[in-house]
């Protein structure tokens, strides 16, 4: 589904909401495709209607058996469990995606929500040095394990398992490993949000609180960075470099690209004299960010 299409089902259903046409009993589901009621059940996400969410989720897997939704649908399932506080069943869907590892692309989502279930179990402990400091170190442990699985290039989910466990360090009193953490996600996903909430974050690492990651919000970081000017000016830049014909059958699929820029690749550098053979070109490798991470703490949730 196209950005511009998501936005104009988003605005359907809001609509809808506003006429008081909420009910599942008025809607023609047989005319709604997986795509478009993957998108009803997230605004009733984001809504906090969390019930209705799930409920939508599930005729989702129903409805459409076949959906490559399937695994998107089930991890936002969990995750409403969570906001319910109905962590026994959030668990066991979790472990249950994990166990079956259906997509293995998906991984390091569930792996952060995994952790997240965990950060959250430590606000139930408060002072118990033995009890949350151990949630602490499980959720650490997810959070490690989603950045370094190895089949999935999901930078999304692992740029935000970085962030979360630099925030989970600053948690603990561990303030220059988070710093140390929050400038780690800026030098491997530099074009993330978290990119952005870790830069906020450097202003004052102490500071615990959660950011918000809705896109108002994430424009008044860019603003208070500094960062709307640059990318005004590099949209400029970039404009005077583009030819101005149009290309006849543009499709929006440019649209999305422009509107969701991928990270850039670094480029090769040539020590001067060097063969032009590509064979011979030296790659610059990636630097080994293992020595930046703590071992990883054994998982104790089957004791839970």
């Amino acid at each position: 589904m196209t950005y511009l299409k998501r936005a104009a089902l988003a605005f359907l259903f809001s609509l809808m909401i506003a006429c008081g046409g909420t009910k599942n009993d008025e809607l023609d589901y047989t005319q709604i495709t997986d795509a478009e009621m993957m998108q009803m059940a997230d605004t009733k996400m984001e809504a906090g209607n969390y019930e209705a969410a799930i409920a939508d989720y599930n005729k989702l897997l129903l409805d459409f058996p076949t959906s490559n939704l399937h695994i998107d649908a089930q991890i936002k399932i969990a995750e409403a469990y969570g906001r319910l506080d109905k962590f026994e069943d959030q668990m066991n869907q979790l472990h249950r995606l994990v166990k079956e590892n259906i997509i293995p692309s998906r991984v390091p989502r569930i792996y952060v929500q995994l952790g997240k279930f965990y950060e959250r179990a430590a606000i139930f402990n408060p002072g118990i040095a033995s009890t949350d400091t151990a949630d602490y170190r499980d959720a650490i442990n997810y959070y490690d394990q989603a950045l370094k699985y190895p089949d999935s290039d999901d930078n999304r989910s692992k740029s935000e398992a970085v962030y979360r466990r630099a925030l989970v360090e600053a948690k603990i009193g561990q303030i220059e490993e988070a710093i140390a953490r929050y400038r780690l996600v800026s030098s491997l996903f530099p074009n993330s949000d978290f990119s952005i909430l870790s830069q906020i974050k450097l202003k004052n690492p102490e500071n615990t609180n959660e950011l918000a990651t809705t896109d108002s919000a994430l424009t008044v970081y860019r603003e208070t960075l500094g960062l709307a000017e640059v990318q005004e000016e590099e949209a400029v830049e970039e404009a005077e470099e583009t030819p101005s014909e149009n290309v006849e059958g543009q499709d929006e699929s440019n649209l999305e690209s422009i509107m969701e820029p991928t990270q850039e690749e670094p480029a090769n550098e040539m020590e001067e004299g060097s063969p032009a053979d590509e064979e011979n070109e030296a790659v610059e490798e990636q630097p080994d960010t293992d020595d930046l991470f703590t071992p990883a703490v054994e998982d104790t949730s089957d004791n839970r």
